[in-house]
């Protein structure tokens, strides 16, 4: 089985990183929907404003698996993963950012 999923990944290695992008995403999407509807802890502007990469990647991985099942070419399934990695390294930015305001190391916005 393990062997079966590693000889998969090496000859979709798109496919694989769009699962996996999926499926971490949603993991951490769900994550932050526990912790604002259930544990009642409301979400800052900043929080939102994280969760729109989110938003953008998981749709996006999606329709690469999409893409793959139909043949798309390699080009437009490699800018989609290239969105995706622009998506997410402008959220890790964001997250930096927003840290720093949770540790209060610089000013940000007043209802954080």
């Amino acid at each position: 089985m393990i062997a079966r999923s590693i000889a998969l990944a090496r000859t979709q290695p798109a496919g694989t990183a769009a699962a996996a992008i999926a499926a971490i995403g949603l993991a951490a999407i769900l994550g932050a929907y526990f912790f604002q509807y259930v544990v009642g802890l409301p979400p800052c502007p900043l929080c939102l404003e994280q969760r729109i990469a989110y938003y953008i990647s998981i749709p996006l991985a999606a329709m690469i698996l999409l893409g793959l099942s139909v043949g798309s070419s390699r080009k437009v399934l490699l800018l989609a993963l290239l969105a995706i990695a622009v998506a997410m390294l402008w959220n890790a930015g964001l997250g930096v950012y927003h840290s720093g305001v949770e540790w209060r190391w610089w000013q940000g916005p007043q209802d954080c």
